[in-house]
């Protein structure tokens, strides 16, 4: 199947699948690029949420990618992995950031019971690149990058691709880990599955009952508190940037190492990471992601800060409200290896000899 077909296909079902999920606020669109020539040797066809990832260059979102040699498709969930570099979106040059991200998703992923374990879900993917002759290095860096940056996958014989309701599944199967990742709630609406599914309803809503109900017994927080913590956290964070003058963009999605881009009259830049927190704040979680961008790994020319909002309070009483909060400025930030405390680690034994 070409993927101007899947993608045709998946504009259609895309919209189902968002609906049956509660998810239609994403705004989901789908979208194709590369087949060109040695530039973009991987053809693939994007699925993404115009308000986390509106281009294939940031975020998380859901792609076909078709090896190099046309022998397989994977459909990946993964980030972006370009930079803008001598005013041109360029591949990433540094893998390692790319691939540590990559683990730091899929650890998360784990806590809901097992997920990323899943039989028919692989960690890594082979698109085939040491197959291509006449690509340049750039483009060889590009294919290479996609790999890092996957997060987990299903990979298909290119000769058997599912038909429409096979892929219907297997998006209705991904969305929820795509929506975990952006901390957004998943509730599941059988009649609009059962309508949706076509051929095989039951098959459907009983795989996508499944993968909603590992949402709900992972050990992190509800996405729905989780997310109700962030927004209060950044309100009062971006509260305090407006009243000293600076414009304020929420980034957080973007998977960039900080959470809010700050601009002011005169020039100057300033990267904020919020932490919000039902504790004290005597200690907040920061992710590799975070850590390397606070000390330069990515050669950020920015100010650095950090905002706490310590003793959030969560409300109930109609439906999940946050409010209050004691906000506390670190400013300038700058990571001290020694305040650090490891608290895991990701390790992939290599294969005995």
């Amino acid at each position: 199947m070409a993927t101007k077909e899947i993608a045709d296909c998946l504009k259609a079902l895309v919209p189902l699948a968002t609906a049956s999920l509660g998810l239609e606020h994403l705004d989901v669109d789908v979208d194709g690029g590369g087949r060109r020539g040695s530039y973009g040797p991987v053809p693939w066809v994007r699925i993404f949420s115009r308000h986390y990832a509106p281009t294939a260059q940031e975020g998380f979102y859901l792609v076909y990618l078709f090896a190099a040699d046309g022998s397989r498709v994977y459909l990946s969930l993964m980030q972006g992995t370009s930079e803008f570099r001598a005013g041109k979106r360029r591949p990433a040059k540094d893998r390692d950031l790319i691939a540590s991200r990559s683990v730091e998703a899929r650890t998360s992923l784990r806590s809901m019971a097992g997920t990323s374990s899943d039989a028919e879900n692989i960690d890594t993917i082979d698109l085939a690149a040491d197959v291509l002759s006449s690509v340049g290095s750039e483009s060889r860096r590009r294919i290479h990058n996609y790999e890092a940056g996957t997060v987990l996958a299903r990979c298909y014989n290119s000769r058997q691709l599912p038909a429409g309701d096979g892929l219907f599944q297997d998006v209705i199967d991904m969305l929820p880990l795509l929506a975990y990742l952006y901390r957004e709630p998943v509730a599941l609406d059988l009649s609009r599955l059962t309508e949706a599914a076509g051929r095989a309803p039951q098959d459907v809503v009983n795989r996508a009952g499944q993968g909603v109900a590992r949402l709900r017994q992972g050990r992190l927080l509800d996405p729905v508190i989780r997310k109700a913590i962030e927004v209060r956290a950044e309100d009062l964070a971006e509260a305090d940037l407006h009243k000293w003058g600076w414009e304020v963009d929420r980034v957080g999605a973007y998977n960039r190492g900080y959470d809010l881009d700050c601009r002011n009259p005169d020039g100057r830049t300033l990267h904020v990471e919020v932490k919000g927190t039902q504790s004290h704040g005597d200690e907040v979680v920061l992710t590799p992601n975070e850590v390397r961008h606070n000390q330069g790994a990515t050669g950020c020319v920015a100010e650095h800060a950090l905002y706490i909002a310590s003793e959030i309070r969560i409300n109930h009483d109609n439906g999940v409200m946050a409010s209050d909060g004691v906000g506390r400025w670190l400013r300038p930030w700058v990571i001290q290896s020694d305040d650090l405390i490891p608290t895991e680690y990701a390790y992939r034994p290599s294969e005995p000899s």
